[in-house]
């Protein structure tokens, strides 16, 4: 009894430990505010830099193309019809075609011109292929943006001269298609992210989403807010009065930990809200840009209890990644050692895991794959967006990447512990 009261003792100093190292180091984070500005910066700032820049992109083609780009049609007679399409485009103005063609293009005065072969009419009236040519200046986007919308005008032209072919022969549009495709995916396996029944999901989504939560994670500044915390104590001379402290070892890194954790869940937040409006923008987009995003049923009800259980792999393995951040920090005598171990971290091993995550292990690996440190979260990872997860292969991945959270706790721990790394440079 008196073995067990002494380690509930433990334990509960411990947690006062942790309590009182976690708010000391928000505290001092809160404190510092230009730091704080700048951990979250980059997920605050892009969707406003998005919108910025693409408002400015759309004020310069309303103002650049006021007034119709310049763009001459040599023979137009010949396809009235084609003249008619491209005088309804509100980016283009038809102008008669100058003596020195070349040097107008040069000059930017003319934008494009397209020359129709002077037999254009007999060929159509014969049904025989015709081809235009289409000549673009280099003088800057506005050339390309002429470019775009010749040819869309000529695709609409041409689907005009296909229907009237078709309908003189009393065919439809699916004569032409023969052979269709119709794609389907075999049923999932346990947990996965699937879409509603009918309804086909790209088949790169999960892949994308991985690599885009592993990388979102690894650039939230949590892993060098850790080193600052450990080899920071060094460099602000507050790691003598830590240690002469009776507060736990364990309960000190905890608490750092902690809130490099917090830090971490908060930023990888506010990017899965910045890709969730990125996705609902592409859901507002034309129809034939559609195929940009996933189905909407998928995008909102499939990931509900998904993202649960992506919270709850990703915590193991951020806690795994933290604690050897806070070893090799607490044994660098100086932050220029923390912060290049910090960036291989997160520049190589974690972005190069998760591609050979992705792209280097088959569909269905053997077991012992899903126990092996960070590569085990990572692949589970994968088969939630995937052909799924079976419950006890997840169970496994998640007991193993909780046993290599503790180990790289308790390997900070004793770092923390030695004289001879907490004296390093000091």
């Amino acid at each position: 009894m008196a073995a067990a009261s002494g380690d509930d003792c433990g334990v509960r100093q411990m947690l006062r430990v942790l309590r009182v190292v976690f708010f000391k180091e928000a505290y001092n984070l809160l404190r510092d505010r230009r730091a704080l500005f700048w951990l979250f910066a980059t997920p605050l700032l892009m969707p406003c830099l998005s919108v910025v820049g693409g408002s400015f992109l759309m004020w310069q083609i309303a103002r650049q193309t006021r007034g119709g780009l310049p763009v001459a049609v040599v023979n137009g007679e010949q396809i009235s019809e084609l003249i008619l399409e491209l005088e309804a485009d509100p980016v283009l103005r038809l102008v008669d075609a100058p003596f020195d063609v070349e040097g107008a293009l040069q000059s930017g005065e003319l934008m494009a011109v397209l020359e129709v072969p002077p037999d254009a009419d007999e060929r159509l009236r014969a049904e025989e292929p015709l081809t235009l040519t289409l000549t673009s200046g280099r003088s800057g986007w506005l050339p390309d943006l002429a470019a775009i919308s010749i040819a869309r005008a000529l695709q609409g032209y041409e689907s005009d001269v296909l229907e009237e072919r078709l309908a003189q022969r009393e065919l439809s549009r699916a004569w032409m298609d023969p052979i269709r495709l119709e794609r389907d995916t075999a049923a999932t396996t346990g947990i996965a992210a699937t879409p509603p029944v009918g309804e086909q999901a790209p088949s790169m989504l999960g892949s994308l989403f991985l690599f885009m939560v592993v990388v979102s994670w690894v650039f939230s500044s949590s892993l060098p807010l850790m080193a600052d915390m450990t080899v920071g104590e060094k460099e602000h001379h507050t790691m003598e009065p830590l240690l002469v402290t009776p507060a736990s070892r364990v309960g000190i890194v905890m608490g750092k930990i902690a809130l490099s954790i917090i830090v971490s869940v908060v930023t990888i937040g506010m990017w899965s809200l910045n890709s969730l409006a990125y996705v609902l923008f592409l859901a507002f987009m034309p129809s034939d840009l559609g195929s940009l995003a996933p189905p909407a049923s998928f995008r909102v009800g499939g990931l509900g209890l998904v993202l649960v259980w992506l919270l709850l792999l990703m915590l193991p393995l951020m806690v795994m990644v933290n604690g050897l951040v806070a070893a090799v920090g607490t044994f660098a005598k100086n932050q220029r050692e923390a912060n290049l171990f910090a960036g291989v971290l997160q520049l190589l091993l974690l972005p190069g895991t998760a591609l050979l995550t992705i792209f280097g292990i088959g569909a269905t690996p053997p077991p012992g794959v899903y126990a092996l440190p960070m590569v085990g979260v990572l692949v589970a990872m994968r088969d939630l967006f995937g052909s799924g997860i079976a419950p006890q292969t997840l169970a496994l991945t998640w007991g193993a990447a909780t046993a290599y959270a503790v180990g790289s706790v308790l390997l900070a721990a004793y770092v923390f512990s030695r004289e001879w790394a907490l004296m390093r440079g000091v």
